[in-house]
């Protein structure tokens, strides 16, 4: 590999860092948005700063990811990796489709089974459509 290439090859990739930073800072400051605005759910919910913040630290990280490998298999399987953390992350935030809490003496559940039954299959639909692309992908001969 000549110098010339390496260098293109660094400029690629410092383009492709700057571009999945921006989405990322973008993502981030929705986040931070709305962090303001339901802030005051903790009072209510305890464990939902927690639960917030996990959310958006994997979303973050993911949009990192699949930005950054645009072009490459690696998104797909991020996409994979995504869906499935989003499968797993609203069964257990929820408590599988049922979330207690007491305010001041009135203890309330809210069960919401239907609703997490249908986000997780998005997500399995977005798992097929990760591999679905991922086989397009590999197939594809180097001069497409």
């Amino acid at each position: 590999m000549s110098e010339a290439e390496t260098t293109w090859t660094r400029r690629k990739l410092v383009f492709r860092i700057a571009k999945a930073t921006f989405i990322t800072a973008i993502v981030g400051a929705v986040f931070l948005i709305l962090w303001f605005f339901t802030s005051t759910f903790s009072a209510v919910y305890p464990q939902y700063p927690t639960s917030f913040a996990i959310f958006a630290w994997a979303t973050l990280f993911f949009t990192f990811t699949t930005t950054l490998s645009e072009g490459t298999i690696y998104k797909y399987v991020f996409t994979i990796m995504r869906a499935f953390f989003l499968i797993a992350y609203f069964a257990y935030a929820t408590n599988f489709g049922s979330i207690s809490f007491s305010i001041e003496e009135l203890n309330l559940t809210i069960e919401f089974l239907p609703i997490l039954a249908l986000v997780i299959l998005a997500n399995l639909l977005d798992m097929a459509r990760g591999l679905l692309q991922a086989i397009e992908f590999a197939s594809q001969s180097p001069k497409d």
